[in-house]
């Protein structure tokens, strides 16, 4: 497994050659295959390395939820983080850190709860 991280907007012609119809981060390249998309690499980290301590909880309800809130995380916050970085003007970065703010609010209600219940949000 390679780190490759691309500090530029522009797209690197690893990503576009390993994420063509998304265009984004995160890509897992596992055996020269791409594996894209957060959710869908940690699933597959936990069915590929079975013999270790899984990522996602076992029981079914508890796994819906964590794999709700890694949705949640793929779709609203690196979209308001991708919002922040890109803003054109005070203006526009301002309302997209009012974004993450209401989705980190609604993150850390989640996993007060989660915690509350005396349950680890992941399966270890």
């Amino acid at each position: 497994i390679e780190n490759l991280r691309s500090k530029s907007k522009s797209k690197s012609e690893l990503l576009l050659k390993y994420n063509p119809v998304y265009k984004k981060i995160p890509v897992l390249i596992h055996g020269g295959k791409p594996i894209c998309e957060s959710l869908i690499i940690v699933q597959y980290i936990d069915e590929t390395w079975s013999d270790g301590p899984s990522i996602l909880p076992f029981d079914p309800y508890d796994r819906a939820v964590a794999r709700f809130w890694a949705a949640f995380i793929d779709d609203k916050f690196y979209r308001a983080v991708n919002g922040i970085v890109l803003a054109n003007g005070e203006e526009e970065k301002a309302a997209a850190v009012k974004v993450l703010k209401v989705g980190l609010v609604l993150l850390e209600e989640a996993f007060l709860k989660i915690s509350g219940e005396a349950k680890p949000f992941s399966g270890g």
